[in-house]
């Protein structure tokens, strides 16, 4: 049964009684202000921390002064550390819905990942140029602006429309939502392909996977104990060791399946598994024929280091599942593990057939 709080009764009620667009602008406007991501812009020369009040104002303000007609105007996703950006999934997912909508908008279109790390140390450019520099972000709030997009159960593409001008040379995004369904990977592998860096650690799984292998993951986040993550709390020891439990033993189910492929397929005798976990990893590790990411699994969101190798494990697992030959994620139906979307992603970049498998 699913159970709603007070904050999404009230907003579900006044969808109805003031309809969505204005629900919508609403809880933007009010998204940026809580972010303070109108914070660090320039207005006149002095550090400003707020536009005028509405748009209208700002267009009344702006009225002569027109975007360079001889410049597209420019859509940045913006990952530079004002607020929580989200996890891997919830980035890349952001990034490519972002591209989708500048190409539809004739927007140029720019990343700028700097938090905590830089994208481009790990993700390159494939066929479209998307990176942007520090010096080349405008902070004058008359030629720039935030934007922003956070909920899913809205029109994403018609909102933000909304939040764009044509005073503004740039529209800094905020972003996670996906707004792209099964043309995710279109946009991805427009924009990206593995660094050198990432390349080396994909070379070198590959060759002990093989080209047949399944990949499982497991997201726990701190229920065990052992992988930090917002505020969530781990459980009692009796669960978090019956958790551990019923998770080890579904990947030896899945084992003892994969045992049993053709002869023609070797391959499938490996299996990737990917989780949040250390505790969990270290004993799926001592499973025969799996295959794990060596290196510390964490959260782009709520890890400070600057270094992208820290986060290498993620980008390398995300890939991997990618090419596997089939992709599921494990549920726990009384622990009500998270439904990650890590897996699921990776799966729709490749294509990979993906379920979701349950104990």
């Amino acid at each position: 049964m699913i159970s709603f709080t007070a904050k999404e009764v009230f907003i579900h009620i006044a969808r109805c009684v003031l309809g969505e667009e204005r629900v919508h602008d609403y809880l933007i406007r009010r998204g940026i202000e809580l972010r303070h991501l109108r914070d660090g812009y320039t207005e006149n020369g002095n550090i400003s921390e707020s536009f005028p009040k509405s748009n209208n104002e700002r267009l009344e303000a702006n009225s002569t002064t027109k975007a360079n007609s001889d410049h597209r105007q420019t859509l940045v996703f913006m990952a530079d550390g004002k607020w929580m950006h989200g996890g891997l999934t919830d980035r890349l997912r952001g990034m490519a819905s972002a591209y989708k909508f500048a190409t539809e908008h004739n927007l140029d279109f720019k990343i700028f990942h700097t938090s905590p790390f830089l994208l481009q140390e790990v993700l390159q450019q494939n066929k479209t140029n998307w990176i942007i520099g520090e010096s080349e972000i405008i902070r004058e709030s008359s030629k720039a602006k935030p934007v922003l997009l956070y909920r899913e159960d809205f029109d994403n593409d018609s909102a933000l429309e909304r939040q764009l001008d044509a005073t503004h040379e740039q529209f800094h995004l905020y972003s996670c939502v996906d707004t792209l369904g099964e043309k995710f990977p279109e946009y991805f592998n427009t924009l990206f392909k593995p660094s050198p860096l990432l390349e080396k650690e994909l070379a070198y799984y590959n060759e002990l996977l093989g080209t047949n292998y399944t990949a499982i993951s497991f997201r726990f986040q701190n229920m065990l104990g052992d992988f930090k993550e917002f505020t969530f709390k781990e459980l009692p020891p009796a669960s978090k060791q019956a958790l551990l439990d019923n998770a080890l033993n579904a990947l030896k189910k899945e084992i003892a399946e994969t045992s049993q492929a053709p002869q023609d397929l070797p391959g499938m005798q490996k299996i990737l598994v990917t989780a949040d976990s250390p505790t969990f990893l270290e004993q799926a590790a001592k499973f025969p024929n799996v295959v794990i990411v060596k290196g510390t699994s964490i959260h782009i969101d709520f890890n400070s280091s600057k270094n992208a190798t820290d986060y290498l494990k993620a980008f390398t697992e995300f890939f991997l599942i990618s090419k596997a030959t089939k992709a599921k994620l494990y549920r726990n139906r009384k622990y009500k593990t998270y439904p990650s979307n890590f897996p699921k992603y990776a799966a729709k970049l490749g294509h990979v057939p993906y379920e979701i498998m349950e104990s």
